[in-house]
């Protein structure tokens, strides 16, 4: 008599490997981000990023017409989420970024001209890929890639940082990782 043959039975659907990490991940750093807005922003990113921080920094310290930065991880990258007093203060934010873009290349080759992206939940971002030098202290000479991105309406930003060395000199790893969050977004 030859063995019985196993036969797949059906089951009910799972959530995705990590689904429970990424949500309580995701629920931690709401909790830390300042305001309801900035968190509904960051939201898609939430449960991809940890080591979320309120910079404590003055006034006269943080870039012209923001009212709080929050600084977060996710392994190599550093990601930042700000509020603006304004839009206009967001605008000239976006346009300082927009100045540096237009030199990335140089930096970091294969830099995105800046455009308008959407997003699956169907917004519509400012997105920007710029290039810096840091200028002294011990990492001085070294290229960060950037992105920043935008809701063209809301006085609030995002800024994902990364050293060209570390992403391998390719913007495939920064543009992944902004782009997975804007396809999966983490329930709340």
């Amino acid at each position: 008599m030859p063995p019985p043959r196993h036969t797949p039975t059906t089951t009910a659907p799972t959530a995705s490997a990590g689904a429970a990490f990424a949500q309580r991940q995701a629920t931690v750093n709401r909790a830390t981000l300042p305001t309801p807005e900035i968190a509904d922003f960051a939201g898609p990113w939430l449960g991809t990023i940890g080591g979320c921080s309120v910079d404590a920094i003055s006034e006269a310290q943080r870039g012209n017409g923001e009212t709080t930065r929050t600084r977060c991880t996710a392994g190599i990258v550093t990601s930042y989420w700000i509020t603006y007093r304004n839009l206009a203060d967001r605008e000239a934010a976006e346009a300082r970024y927009r100045s540096q873009a237009a030199y990335a290349a140089a930096l970091a080759a294969g830099a995105a001209a800046p455009t308008l992206k959407s997003t699956a939940a169907g917004r519509t971002m400012q997105y920007i890929e710029y290039a810096y030098r840091i200028p002294t202290g011990n990492r001085a000479g070294q290229v960060v890639a950037a992105i920043w991105w935008s809701d063209p309406t809301k006085p609030i930003a995002g800024v994902f940082t990364c050293y060209w060395a570390d992403l391998a000199s390719s913007w495939a790893p920064l543009r992944d990782l902004w782009a997975q969050a804007t396809t999966t977004p983490v329930q709340r």
